[in-house]
């Protein structure tokens, strides 16, 4: 009985963490598209942290880095970030982070064309 309890108990911390989640990511027009997805309760003067690596052969180095306040509204979520990348590889590093707990975090590959 004492196991069942604290089964229910990891499960339902667990829950929060899957709450919010990055869904599509995408570049065009030097803006960098982020769609997130928060089924838990909207959060005021959330972070988001974004970083840019460009990917080469066997090596990367950061093109950018941002974080911001965001206001984390119930259902879907679109943010804008206006960065100026040059076609080629690149992987961004994305978090959410809600006062201390980091919600969500994704990394995601992305080609911009010529």
């Amino acid at each position: 009985m004492g196991f069942l309890i604290l089964a229910l108990a990891v499960l339902a911390g667990a829950a929060g963490c899957v709450s919010t989640a990055f869904e599509e990511v995408t570049y065009s027009d030097g803006a960098l598209r982020i769609h997130v997805e928060n089924t838990g309760e909207p959060v005021e003067k959330a972070v988001l942290q974004v970083t840019i690596m460009e990917v080469g052969a066997f090596e990367q180095h950061e093109v950018f880095s941002e974080a911001r306040y965001i206001n984390l509204d119930r259902g879907q979520n679109e943010y804008t970030v206006a960065v100026d990348l040059e076609p080629g590889s690149y992987r961004a590093f994305l978090t959410i982070f809600v006062g201390q707990e980091r919600r969500t975090s994704v990394i995601r590959d992305l080609e911009v064309a010529p």
